[in-house]
C-alpha cells in the first residue's frame, strides 16, 4: 500500500488494474479464439439471456476483451474501496460482497444495453 495520499491511491490503482488486466489477458484473452458454447464465459450466458440477444451478431474476440476489462474495472475498484475506506476484516467482506454484487449487474447492466443497441442497427 502506497501511503502517499491521492496521488498513492491512484498509483496503486493503476498498478492493480494493469496486473489484473495483463493476468486476465494471459488466462482469458489470448487462448480463446472461437466461441464454444460448451465452454462459453458466464458473462456473456448472463449478458445473452438477460437481454435476449443473438449470440451469433456478437463479436466474440471484442467480447472477451470488454469483459476482461469489466472484470478488471470490478475487482481493482473493490480492492481500493474496501482497502482504504473500510476498517475491520468482517466489515470489509461484507462491504466487498454487496459491491461486487452491484457492480457485476451495473456493468454488466450497460454492456447488455450497448449490445441491445448495436445489434438493433447492425452486426455488432
Amino acid at each position: 500500500m502506497l501511503n502517499n495520499g491521492i496521488i498513492g491511491i491512484i498509483l496503486e490503482y493503476l498498478i492493480v488494474f494493469i496486473t489484473i488486466f495483463i493476468i486476465s489477458y494471459f488466462v482469458y484473452v489470448r487462448n480463446k479464439k472461437k466461441l464454444n458454447k460448451k465452454k462459453a464465459p458466464i458473462e456473456l450466458c448472463y449478458v445473452v439471456n438477460m437481454y435476449r440477444l443473438d449470440i451469433k451478431k456478437i463479436n466474440y474476440k471484442k467480447f472477451l476483451w470488454i469483459y476482461s476489462f469489466i472484470n478488471t474495472f470490478i475487482v481493482s475498484t473493490i480492492y481500493i474501496i474496501v482497502v482504504y475506506l473500510v476498517d475491520g476484516f468482517l466489515w470489509q467482506i461484507i462491504i466487498g460482497m454487496v459491491l461486487l454484487v452491484l457492480l457485476i449487474i451495473i456493468c454488466y447492466g450497460l454492456l447488455g444495453r450497448y449490445y441491445q443497441k448495436k445489434e438493433g442497427i447492425d452486426n455488432v
